[in-house]
């Protein structure tokens, strides 16, 4: 049978389960700022002592309440744009996969990512950034851009594209037996650019290619170097001539088909040791219009070694290190995991989270793919904890705790009344 020691223990129990969602409010309060941090509820239940009228009836009574569990709500969070390369948010569904040097993986939304002194992507606690690097084996590893620092790409094909004007003046193709210095053939070319291309080394070369007009809707295009860089090449750094090939024109300005892939392919054999270079030079699409002569780009597929400056990570999770010869290399992509669960996650502290029967196990895959979020580089994720609506609850909560406080010491009055009688 209900007794009034009944109530001071749902009192009892009502101050515990209050207090403890006060300390929910707070925690959430004290992570306002912590990057990545998911707000707490504190999920409330009643507590069912005996009943007056047997099991199921109506007249059972409660014996207070308490929280039953703490969900943290995986709702997304809003970002501030840092400009910082290595600092990424998630937009949309996704964790981190972290791994400390036991190998034991963890998982967060906190993605203010740092290198460390041996080039390994670390988060703020020094714990590897798994993804699928660029030359890996295409499982879940430690991302490292010194692998990609120490790379070196040479160049074998080179394309141009732009418009030659219909309107210049033939010209002379000077002859390469009378070795003709830069002046000359730069003053016998009807328009020149350039490219830089790499060794087998990673050493920069400028090849310059010279367009000459020998005919209308004919260009004679000659690829020279400094004979200085080359083994056996022209004394005194005179031009060399390492490639020469024709490009027509109809009528109406563009180039019959069928285009060749390949227009010519400069070879030299570079003075510093290097691999002798073959590179195929490509002119589609080239056009002849009575405009002034102009490139719209240049593409060489190599690249050499440097040191990495910046970074910069694409939405599919792409990270890129700017390196300081000017080229852009892909470290590789950041791997997300998602979970069947999140809620059922258990908290491991400092942002990170392991996984749990609760949770399943995590499917991992890349940003922008399938049910994966995307990535916001240069942008942190921020906390999602509502401080005006965390004080609004704590207001209620705070009543709930005084209202249990109140009903303890008004049984204990009740209990002193009944005591009263005895005398």
């Amino acid at each position: 049978m209900a007794t009034i020691i009944e109530g001071l223990f749902a009192g009892r129990a009502g101050i515990q389960s209050h207090g403890a969602a006060i300390s929910v409010l707070a925690d959430n309060i004290a992570n306002a700022n912590t990057v990545g941090y998911k707000t707490s509820r504190g999920e409330f239940v009643d507590l069912l002592a005996g009943n007056l009228g047997g099991a199921g009836s109506s007249t059972a009574v409660g014996s207070g309440s308490s929280v039953k569990k703490v969900t943290q709500l995986f709702t997304q969070g809003s970002f501030e744009y840092t400009g910082r390369g290595l600092d990424v948010g998630i937009d949309g569904n996704g964790f981190f996969i972290l791994e400390d040097s036991s190998s034991t993986r963890f998982y967060s939304r906190a993605g203010n990512l740092s290198v460390d002194s041996e080039g390994n992507v670390r988060n703020q606690n020094g714990l590897s950034v798994l993804g699928f690097p660029a030359n890996g084996s295409g499982g879940l590893e430690a991302l490292n851009v010194n692998e990609v620092s120490a790379t070196t790409t040479p160049t074998t094909t080179a394309s141009i594209t732009g418009n030659l004007n219909s309107a210049a003046t033939i010209t002379t193709v000077p002859d390469p037996l009378t070795n003709p210095t830069w002046a000359q053939v730069n003053a016998a070319a009807t328009f020149s650019t350039f490219v830089d291309v790499f060794d087998s080394l990673g050493e920069s070369h400028t090849i310059s290619v010279m367009f000459f007009k020998t005919d209308a809707g004919e260009w004679t295009v000659n690829a020279y170097v400094d004979g200085g860089e080359t083994t056996g090449g022209q004394a005194g750094g005179l031009p060399e001539e390492v490639g020469r090939g024709t490009i027509t024109f109809g009528s109406d300005g563009l180039r019959p088909d069928p285009i060749p892939a390949v227009d010519f392919t400069a070879a030299m054999t570079w003075a510093n040791g290097s691999q002798a270079s073959s590179i195929d030079f490509g002119f589609n699409p080239f056009t002849q219009f009575s405009t002034p002569s102009n490139i719209s780009s240049i593409v060489q597929n190599g690249s050499g070694s440097g040191s990495v400056t910046a970074f910069n990570i694409e939405k599919d999770g792409t990270l890129f290190a700017l390196l300081d010869n000017g080229q852009t290399a892909s470290v590789g992509k950041i791997a997300l995991a998602i979970f069947a669960n999140p809620e059922g996650m258990r908290r491991a502290g400092e942002s990170k989270y392991i996984e749990s029967i609760e949770s399943g196990q995590p499917v991992v895959g890349t940003p922008a793919t399938g049910r994966f979020g995307t990535l916001a580089s240069g942008a942190l994720e921020l906390s999602t904890s509502d401080i005006a609506s965390d004080f609004i609850k704590l207001i209620s909560y705070q009543r709930g705790f005084q209202g249990s406080s109140r009903i303890v010491t008004k049984i204990d009055d009740l209990l002193n009344e009944i005591m009263s009688l005895a005398r």
